[in-house]
This record gives structure tokens, C-alpha cells and sequence, in this order.
């Protein structure tokens, strides 16, 4: 094959691997504008008591965003007098761990140890691209909004069969249909009642012998967040569990590799080729 035949099919090879490749991954120059905040999803942002666990709470935050996301961030506070925030406890940085259309989910563990049965303040601030941010957790006068207090409660929460081992579990399904199992061990005299939300939509347990179960159809595939709390006979919730569920998640990581790939042999090709016909 002559130089110049080798040469018209590595052009060919790298341009036609550039059209597939950008199908997927790469874009032309595009001027985009964002007048929209984003918006935090409130209901599905983690507030409230929360399962002792280690001391140590991770926490999720929800919220909507039509174009990209700067930062996203949650600070605790000790809570001062008149209800005003006190002193820093700990800032943490969220990060992305999943996305569906325009709804994000950010999640972060903080370091320090709190103290059980103590409230807290929290505050999430999240911050898109364009510089616009929405806040929860406070006011106008700098008064917390938003409490969060780790209480000591025993109980066993498994969706499908699995059982949720930690707030940071990531739950892997193949069905759209989710079964809610809730055993508690420790203070189930004191419960009136069990619910869940996926994402924002609220899920109602019913008491079967001394379990609580419920069933719930997701809409699709997708990622999903769960919380699932529990409401005792004085009106007071505790989470129980906060998880996320992934249905029909693809993975497209050795597209990406076979993509790159078959370009660098494309360019390399050519290189070789170039420097032949230059002796």
C-alpha cells in the first residue's frame, strides 16, 4: 500500500472515530445561558433525627439544576442563643454521586463526632455554574432553620432482600418493583408509624406481626434516593436509613476506552506514515 493510500485512511480512521466518539462525549463550542437557580428539594434533604450509627452522619442533599453544578457544600453549627447559629462545628464539601435529568444528589460524611440526643443546626448551600445559589437551613437573619440530632435507635431496614448497612450503601436492583422490610429491635413500643420518600414521593409502611412493610413501583430506570423514617407516639421522626437505589444504570467507561483507543492508533498511524515520507 502506497504512503498516500496509508495517509487518506488514517484521516479517514481518526475523523470517523471523532464523528462516533463526539456522539457520545464531545461538542462543539456552545454558548449556553443560565438565568435559572438552582433548587433544593427540601423534603428529600437529610434533616431531623438521624440513627446514632457512628456519630459520625452522612448527609444527602437534593436539589434541581438545568445546567451544571460550581459547588455544594453543607456547614454545621452549634445552636446559639435565640435561635441564632453558634459556633462552626465542621464545613463539609458534598460531591456528585448521582444525577437524573436536571435532579442531582450530592452526598458527604462529616469528621467530627456529635454528640447523641443534641441538636444541631445545619445549612446546605449549593451553587451552579453561572454563579446563582439557593440555601436551606437558614434565614434572612441568620437564624438556623434546620436541625439535625443523632438519637439512639436499633433497627434493620432491607429493600428487596437487601439489608442497608450504612447511609453510604448504593443498592444495585433489576426489577422496578421495591419491597420495604423495617424490623425494630430496640424502642418498638414507641412507634406509630414508618414511611419512606423515593426521592419525593412518600411511601406509607403498614405493620405486618412485628415488622413494618411497604411496596413501592419506580417509574423507571434511574437513580433514586430513599430515606426512611420513623415516627414515634410523641410526634418526633428519626431516620432510620438514607440510601440510593440504581436500576438500568449503563456503563459506558470501556466505550469511552475503545473510543480513545482506536483514535491513538488512527493519529499514530499517520505519525509513522508522516515520517516516512519525510526521508
Amino acid at each position: 500500500m502506497s504512503t498516500q493510500n496509508k495517509t487518506i485512511i488514517a484521516w479517514t480512521f481518526i475523523i470517523a472515530v471523532i464523528i462516533v466518539g463526539g456522539s457520545y462525549y464531545w461538542g462543539g463550542s456552545t454558548i449556553i445561558a443560565d438565568s435559572s437557580p438552582p433548587s433544593i428539594i427540601e423534603a428529600a434533604t437529610t434533616s431531623g433525627d438521624l440513627v446514632y450509627g457512628s456519630g459520625s452522619p452522612k448527609v444527602i442533599l437534593l436539589f434541581t439544576e438545568n445546567v451544571g453544578v460550581q459547588s455544594a457544600s453543607a456547614e454545621l453549627y452549634n445552636v446559639g442563643t435565640l435561635g441564632l447559629l453558634g459556633s462552626l462545628v465542621e464545613k463539609l464539601t458534598l460531591t456528585q454521586t448521582a444525577k437524573t435529568g436536571t435532579q442531582y444528589q450530592y452526598d458527604g460524611r462529616f469528621t467530627k463526632i456529635l454528640e447523641a440526643n443534641r441538636e444541631y443546626y445545619i445549612v446546605y448551600k449549593v451553587t451552579d455554574t453561572a454563579g446563582h445559589s439557593d440555601t436551606y437551613g437558614k434565614d434572612t437573619l441568620g437564624r438556623g432553620t434546620v436541625k439535625i440530632k443523632l438519637v439512639q435507635v436499633e433497627a434493620k431496614v432491607s429493600v428487596n432482600g437487601i439489608e442497608v448497612k450504612s447511609t453510604s450503601d448504593k443498592i444495585y436492583v433489576d426489577t422496578l418493583t421495591l419491597f420495604f422490610e423495617v424490623e425494630v429491635t430496640t424502642g418498638a413500643q414507641n412507634i406509630d408509624k414508618i414511611y419512606a420518600t423515593v426521592n419525593t414521593v412518600r411511601v406509607d409502611f403498614t405493620k405486618s406481626g412485628t415488622k413494618w412493610v411497604a411496596t413501592y413501583q419506580l417509574p423507571g430506570d434511574g437513580s433514586y434516593t430513599l430515606f426512611v423514617k420513623m415516627v414515634d407516639t410523641g410526634g418526633s421522626q428519626t431516620m432510620l436509613a438514607s440510601f440510593s437505589i440504581e436500576l438500568g444504570i449503563e456503563n459506558r467507561t470501556p466505550l469511552i476506552i475503545g473510543t480513545l483507543g482506536a483514535l491513538l492508533i488512527g493519529i499514530i498511524w499517520f505519525s509513522v506514515d508522516q515520517k516516512k515520507g519525510i526521508r
